[in-house]
């Protein structure tokens, strides 16, 4: 399951990184709709791959609940981790 979670984890903050406003803060390069496009695929890629990885470990109904409550843990951890980011490089 932490194999799922750091999957989902990746997946989320791909699809953070998705949006301009978060893309400036971090890399230097000029925002595409080529760069957009690449970082929305791999995000909802690799939530449907953490997805299938719980769906391993567990049955069914236990990895829907074990996934989305991982869902909204790694939503609060890409928020605080892209947030300390932008704070801790003044950026903002």
């Amino acid at each position: 399951m932490l194999i799922s979670f750091i999957i989902q984890f990746s997946a989320l903050w791909f699809l953070s990184q998705a949006q301009k406003k978060h893309f400036k803060l971090v890399f230097n390069i000029p925002f595409t709709t080529y760069i957009e496009k690449k970082f929305k695929g791999l995000g909802w890629i690799l939530l449907l791959l953490s997805y299938g990885v719980a769906l391993i470990f567990e049955n069914i109904p236990m990895a829907s609940v074990y996934w989305l409550s991982f869902l909204s843990l790694n939503i609060l951890s890409v928020t605080i981790f892209n947030s300390f980011y932008a704070y801790k490089f003044k950026k903002v």
